[in-house]
């Protein structure tokens, strides 16, 4: 999302911002952005998995982005702390409030009123999602809000889309079931734990193959070999704007590289890919399932 071609020059990531912030230069910042990608990447995907929302990746990944560019409104290299420690905080809080509002078209959930919703939603619940005047009295009473405010969050409760559930689940006895609160109960679990393991599987054969035959499969299919984007970041009079990575012949490969022949890549890019058939065969969690889909990828 965020890579370029060619690479910019390769500094500390701290010389980026202090760069940025003198000379308001925006080259800098994509220049930081291209720099932290990878991390993006990894802190993004622990969000999905942690979540069960493995299809908000990208998503999740600008909420984080967000919070950077609020981090850099506020900071100060003289308070001597690096940025990449100063912006955590934002980073956080940017993910966190994409998570309390994804899919839900409610903006207005802050750190404060989402707490307030889990809460009332809670009492709805347990009280079989009861809508009538009593009920609705009865939850005001406990959370000591007024009827209306009450009536306007189990609304905004009952439109949200999102999988988590705002309630913990309980047994027969009243103990905590063991799901955990974030818990995907209306997908299917089952396609999102393959989709995982599948994605799991092909960056693990993929980062066991060479640099050169990363490089060579990544040209030929059309994606980064670093972040596995299909689009790169380009600068136009000054503006971002996201280009489709182009597939590249075997011949343009070669040439590129300064290969012996134009047959060379080719070789590389098959010996590649029976290196990922053979990590895949044996990834442990489908090796031993007959129904993996990576069976026979």
């Amino acid at each position: 999302m965020y890579r370029l071609d060619p690479a910019p020059p390769k500094l500390p990531a701290q010389e980026y911002i202090v760069r940025y912030l003198i000379e308001k230069k925006d080259k800098y910042l994509t220049w930081y952005l291209h720099d932290q990608e990878p991390a993006l990447n990894k802190l993004a995907q622990a969000t999905c998995e942690r979540y069960a929302m493995a299809e908000h990746f990208a998503d999740i990944k600008q909420a984080a982005v967000c919070g950077i560019l609020v981090a850099l409104q506020k900071y100060d290299p003289a308070i001597g702390a690096p940025f990449a420690a100063f912006q955590k905080r934002y980073i956080q809080d940017g993910i966190d409030d994409y998570i309390r509002t994804a899919q839900s078209g409610v903006i207005t959930m802050t750190a404060d009123t989402y707490p307030v919703l889990r809460r009332i939603m809670a009492i709805y619940h347990l009280n079989g999602d009861d809508c009538s005047d009593s009920c609705i009295q009865r939850i005001a009473d406990e959370t000591g809000m007024g009827e209306k405010s009450v009536r306007k969050y189990i609304t905004i409760g009952t439109l949200n889309k999102r999988r988590v559930d705002f309630y913990r689940q309980y047994d027969e006895d009243g103990e905590e079931a063991g799901e955990d609160i974030a818990a995907d109960t209306t997908s299917q679990p089952d396609k999102l734990y393959f989709r995982a393991v599948l994605y799991d599987a092909l960056h693990e054969a993929y980062d066991s193959l060479t640099y050169r035959e990363q490089r060579t499969i990544a040209k030929h299919l059309g994606f980064c070999d670093t972040c596995w984007s299909v689009k790169k970041a380009v600068l136009i009079n000054g503006e971002i704007e996201y280009k489709p990575v182009k597939p590249m012949t075997f011949e343009e490969i070669s040439h590129s590289a300064s290969r012996k022949s134009d047959k060379a890549s080719e070789r590389t890019y098959n010996r590649a890919l029976e290196k990922m058939r053979k990590a895949l065969r044996y990834y442990p969690d489908c090796g031993n399932r007959s129904n993996c889909k990576l069976r026979g990828s």
